[in-house]
């Protein structure tokens, strides 16, 4: 039980704690009202503007793909886990296109790249890597920017044996093209860093 003696010196040692609160409280807000603010230093970051060139666009997503496919991913509940290790730079010049029609494929405003991503899937056995070869098409609007009109992928082994490599397939709902949309809708909003 304190006496009290020990109260007063409790509640003392209490003002003066609180006290001295105070001081060094009221010395930072005067501090902070006289600081100048810092010139040429941001510490956020200038919203980008998203390319309107097909090149510094695709060679931007390839560097970020991965991520966004790995991202995507592991959000699903996939039984053999598959990373996305690395894409290649693309290859933008286009392919002529039979359609049906008599139109052009790059008429119209479709773009064409064409890139690879190295993927590493992991059983219960060991790891396997794969190369997928993808021929993406992309559109873009004046209103909604870049848009994935279509995407066809090919899957092979790494190292490459061709006698493996499965049929071209359109894969435009399938993983890679929805990683592909994620990038772009960030890149509309200025959250994706372009650098040359």
């Amino acid at each position: 039980m304190i006496n009290q003696r020990g109260c007063q010196y409790l509640w003392g040692a209490i003002a003066l704690t609180l006290s001295s609160v105070a001081v060094q409280s009221a010395a930072h807000s005067q501090s902070l009202a006289t600081a100048q603010p810092r010139t040429g230093t941001s510490l956020i970051r200038p919203a980008t503007t998203c390319p309107t060139e097909l090149e510094p666009l695709t060679k931007a997503l390839l560097r970020d793909l991965p991520s966004y496919i790995n991202r995507l991913s592991h959000q699903r509940s996939n039984q053999f886990p598959t990373y996305a290790i690395a894409a290649t730079q693309p290859n933008i010049e286009p392919l002529p296109v039979v359609t049906s029609t008599t139109t052009d494929a790059n008429q119209g405003g479709l773009q064409q790249a064409f890139f690879t991503v190295l993927e590493r899937e992991y059983d219960s056995k060991k790891p396997t890597s794969y190369q997928h070869y993808h021929w993406l098409f992309l559109a873009r609007t004046p209103t909604s920017g870049w848009q994935v009109a279509i995407l066809y992928s090919r899957r092979g082994l790494y190292p490459t044996d061709n006698r493996y490599a499965g049929p071209l397939r359109e894969t435009t709902q399938e993983l890679t093209a929805q990683a592909i949309r994620r990038w772009l809708r960030d890149c509309q909003a200025g959250a994706i860093p372009i650098t040359d």
